[in-house]
Parts: structure tokens; sequence; C-alpha cells
């Protein structure tokens, strides 16, 4: 916290010369040492890099086995340090147990690579991916616990199930439309499992929280994508040729599935209001789907309503950040839009000037919706909000 702030809740009254002292101090005390922690990532990176030289250097040199055996060693030793490191509440601990485990599973993950390299082996990428999910995965979600870890199994995750997807429509002449719908909905499963587990789970509540905002952030930017590339006509990985619709049904069906089971887990406003952009999302991809494509209006109608419709939830659950960027991309759209419909100078001016217009009176809007409808503080404090 600033010293800034401090002093002008003191100058305003809000806090004794007392408590903004003993604020002061425990901040201190309890500050991260950003710099410091550059500086040793920077020395870990060095001799990383160093390491990697002089192997490389070395590498037609030394034998294949010699290379896997070490690769092993350095598995289950990095595997057994982890297990042995006692627990640590303190922040120092809890980083360095997931940097660790980080580096375990990185090792483990080009060791599949290592294999392939020594043995000559050919296999699609999602294989070995899937392979070091189901090995390493298990562990990491066990005992991991801040953004480094939960962003990898993350981009493990998506990254298996895209390749997968690469991989199965260049085999198929028509693809299923209910395997392409399962395989990009994984950010939806993996929600629904970590509300799930943070539910489960009250120890590691942070840890499963990151895995269903992260969740929610890939699910988001997906169908935004999708969206904006649909309104210009063409496909996107969530389509296949003719059977965009088909696939936008499953889509609908299995996200509104997964929305009834966030609510069945949780009946919090942070809870509901991830069902409503489950909801939401799979409507708006099963309209636009059904559009024709010369329909930029219509796509940008719909493109706005899905995003006015994440900001009055974000409201409703009291993510307030969410709001804001929410009006953000509506005025940006609006600027787009002006331009999309533009035939001439005149009218794109025009445009430009209506849209300024209407960016400004949604703003003005929205911060007065926000003001007289966000929750109470009690509310966000009684763990409602995201």
């Amino acid at each position: 916290m600033s010293e800034r702030k401090l002093k002008q809740w003191l100058d305003a009254g809000l806090i004794d010369a007392t408590t903004h002292q003993k604020i002061s101090d425990y901040e201190t005390e309890h500050a991260r040492p950003l710099g410091l922690w550059a500086i040793i990532g920077l020395g870990a990176l060095a001799i990383g890099l160093g390491v990697i030289s002089v192997v490389a250097a070395n590498w037609d040199d030394i034998p294949a086995y010699v290379r896997l055996g070490i690769h092993s060693l350095l598995i289950v030793g990095l595997a057994v340090w982890i297990y042995l490191q006692p627990p640590r509440p303190d922040t120092f601990g809890l980083y360095l147990k997931d940097v660790a485990l980080f580096v375990w599973a990185v090792l483990g993950l080009t060791f599949f690579g290592h294999l392939g390299q020594v043995y000559q082996t050919s296999s699609p990428l999602w294989q070995p991916l899937l392979a070091w999910l189901l090995l390493f995965g298990p562990i990491v979600l066990l005992i991991g616990r801040g953004w480094l870890v939960s962003l990898m199994i993350m981009a493990g995750l998506v990254g298996t199930g895209l390749e997968y997807l690469n991989w199965y429509t260049r085999q198929m002449d028509s693809p299923s439309a209910l395997v392409i719908a399962l395989v990009t909905s994984i950010p939806v499963f993996a929600m629904v499992a970590a509300i799930f587990m943070r539910n489960l789970n009250q120890e590691r509540d942070a840890f499963w929280k990151q895995i269903a905002q992260i969740s929610l952030l890939l699910f988001t930017a997906g169908v935004t994508f999708k969206l904006i590339v649909e309104g210009f006509g063409t496909s996107s990985f969530f389509s296949s040729g003719d059977s965009d619709g088909h696939i936008a049904a499953v889509h609908a069906a299995i996200w509104g599935i997964g929305a009834g089971a966030v609510i069945w887990f949780s009946r919090a406003r942070r809870e509901q209001g991830i069902a409503g952009i489950l909801v939401i999302g799979g409507l708006a991809s099963f309209m636009s789907s059904l559009l024709p494509s010369s329909s930029s209006l219509l796509a940008g109608i719909i493109f706005i309503t899905f995003w006015a419709a994440i900001g009055g939830i974000s409201i409703y659950a009291g993510w307030r950040k969410v709001f804001q960027a929410a009006v953000a991309i509506v005025a940006l759209r609006l600027i787009i839009l002006s331009f999309e419909l533009a035939t001439d100078l005149l009218a794109s001016g025009v445009g430009l000037i209506m849209a300024g217009v209407i960016t400004i009176g949604v703003a003005v809007a929205a911060y007065r919706f926000s003001r007289a409808f966000a929750p109470t503080s009690n509310a966000e404090q009684s763990g409602d909000e995201g």
C-alpha cells in the first residue's frame, strides 16, 4: 500500500496516527523485495542458459543413454526434494516450492521430447502432451498454489486440446461436431472442476480460484474471438466448414450444463455470475453461427450485447475491473462499427461523431449504473466478490 494513500486517509480523519504507523510498519515488514527477486530470477536464468549452452556444445559427444539417465535422475531428485520439503506458510516457502514444482514439470515435459529425439520416434504432438498431463498434472494440481503453476497447467490443457483438434480435423473428412465442441470446451470443464474443488478444499482456495479465473478468461476470450472472426464471415477454431451451427448448438448445450453445475456447487454471487457468462456465451455463439457472412451490423450487435451482458453480470457479482473492461470493449466496438457501416468519408465522419457521443453516453451511464447497483461492501466481504 502506498504511503501517499495512507497520508490521504490520515488527513481525511479515516485513521489516526497510531493506526497509520501500524499499517506502515506491517506493510514494510511484509513487503515483497521485487528488485531482489528480479535479480535472483536473472541469475537463475543465466545459470539455466549457461547449462543449456554447455550441454548443447557437447551434445553429440554425450551418449544417448547417459543423457536420458541424467535427465531421469534430475526429475526423480527434484521430486524427492519437493516431497521432503516441510510445509512453510511464509511467502518465500510457497514461492520456492511452486518454482521447484514448475521446473520439475518442465523437466518432465522436455523428457518426452528428449526421448523422441534419441529413439527417432514420431507421433502427433498431442500424444506426448497428453502423457505429460496424465503423469505430471495430478501432482501439480495436488501441490501447486501459485499463478505460475496454475498458468502452466491451463496452458498444458488448452495446448493439448488444440493440438489434438488440429490433428483430428486433418484426419477426418467430416469432423464430428460433438468432438470439436467437447475439445473447445476444455476451459469450461476446467472451470467447473476448479469451482467444485474450491468448495471441497478450502485450504487451497486461492489456487482453485486462480484456475477458475484463468478458465473464465480463456472462455471469454475464445467466444470473443469467435464473434469477431464470424463477423468477417470467416471460420474460427470453433468451426468446421458447414457444421458451424451444429457445433454452436452443442456448445450452447455443454456450456448450459456447465452453468447448471456451477450453480449446483455454489449459490454465491460469484458462481451465479460465472454461470450467467457461460449461458450468454452459448447464446451469443449460436446466434453468431446463424448469421450470413455479410451481416456486419448484426454481428456487431451480438458482440456488443454479449459484452454488455458481461458488464451487467460483473456489477451483480462485484467484479468492478471486469465491468470497466466490458464498458471499454463495448465502446471500442461501437467505434469500429461506425467504420464498418461507413460508405464514404462523410459517412465515416458522421459515424465517428455519433460513435463518440454514444461512447461518452455509455461511459456516463455505466458509471451511474455501477454506483447505483454495485454490491455493498458487506456483500463483497462475505466472499461473493470474484
